[in-house]
Order: structure tokens, then C-alpha cells, then sequence
């Protein structure tokens, strides 16, 4: 499986005649794009962390304290007992390129229940709108300094109905911060929601 770091090295050594946004667009886009036979083949919770590793983000396995971050971490694939390892936890920080393209291996990942987006430029309104994939399973999300998330992704959250902690810290696009926390509470009476804005 090849890297985001070695295809963009080769692009850059063959003189693609792309511009660098086009360039990174694509390359995205690619690495994000879902793989309906490898779900298949490996199921959804390796395939989900396949792709999220390889766009730099870390899981946490179900039963586990430490984080993973590199696919060739990953069990063996054809391992009986693959099917024990399931998804709880995901991180995407300032090195990830997780997408909303790419959310959709979320789907029948029934264990994750915590995830934290912190720094992750690549987190935007559409891939806040797309966590409903998990509206019954996530318990407990974070955002934070997500320049790419506005009121209008933080309002698609109250669909996460099974969230009992949501944490918003320098989400700096929101217009009205105050009004959206009170929308949230009277939506998700279950969960705790705090702001900080450093």
C-alpha cells in the first residue's frame, strides 16, 4: 500500500504538471475513497483501520490501552481471530486527512464509541453531518481547533442521540456560540456538552 508521503514524492520528482491544491485534492480524495471489496474481504472494522491509518489517524482497539497508528501494525488479515479486533476509539489530529469521503467505513464499526478530532484540517461540516453512521454507538466526541467546522456542522450533531459527552474547544468559525450550546442541551438532554474557546 502505497503512502501519501511517497506518492506525493514521486509527483514532485516527475514534474506532474498539477497545481499543489489539485494535487493534494486528489490525492485525498484517493486515499479516502471506499473499498466495498476489502470491507468484504477483511471486514469493516480492518478495513476502517486500514483507511483511517493510512490518512494518519490512530485507532484504539476494543480491550486496549495504547493507541495504533501504523497499518503494518495491523493483525494479520487472514487470521481467524481478526474478527476480535473492533474499533472503540479514533483519534485524527494535525497529520490527518481523514475525509467525509471516507466515513462510510464508519458503517458496521458498532464499537466506536469515542472519537477526537483534534487539529484535523481536514474536518469539516459535511464529515460532522456524516457521524450520523454512528448516531447509536458514539458516546463521547471531541472537537478541537477544527478550522474547517462551522455552526452548521456543530448543529448537525444533535442526530448523535447515544452521545453523553461532547467537548468543543477553539471552534473559532462558530457565530453564535452561546445559542448553538442551548440548542445542543435541549436536543441531547443525555449529554454533557462543554465549550472553551482559549
Amino acid at each position: 500500500m502505497m503512502s501519501k508521503t511517497l506518492l506525493s514524492n514521486l509527483f514532485r520528482k516527475n514534474k506532474i504538471g498539477m497545481n499543489t491544491r489539485s494535487l493534494w485534492k486528489w490525492i485525498d480524495d484517493t486515499f479516502n475513497g471506499l473499498d466495498d471489496d476489502r470491507i468484504k474481504e477483511i471486514g469493516p472494522n480492518l478495513a476502517c483501520a486500514e483507511w483511517l491509518m493510512k490518512n494518519g489517524a490512530k485507532i484504539r482497539w476494543k480491550g486496549c490501552k495504547e493507541f495504533v497508528s501504523h497499518y503494518d501494525c495491523l493483525p494479520n488479515t487472514t487470521s481467524i481471530h481478526r474478527k476480535l479486533f473492533v474499533i472503540e476509539h479514533v483519534y485524527a489530529g494535525k497529520e490527518a486527512s481523514i475525509s467525509h469521503i471516507g466515513f462510510r467505513y464508519f458503517k458496521n464499526c458498532t464499537n466506536i464509541s469515542y472519537i477526537e478530532f483534534d487539529g484535523c484540517n481536514s474536518i469539516n461540516n459535511e464529515a460532522l453531518g456524516q457521524l450520523n453512521i454512528l448516531k447509536d454507538y458514539l458516546t463521547k466526541l471531541k472537537i478541537n481547533d477544527c478550522i474547517n467546522v462551522s455552526d452548521q456542522g456543530i448543529m448537525s450533531l444533535e442526530q448523535l442521540q447515544a452521545l453523553k459527552y461532547l467537548e468543543l474547544k477553539n471552534v473559532k468559525c462558530l457565530t453564535e456560540p452561546e445559542i448553538m450550546i442551548g440548542h445542543l442541551k435541549t436536543k441531547l438532554p443525555e449529554c454533557t456538552v462543554q465549550y472553551y474557546n482559549e
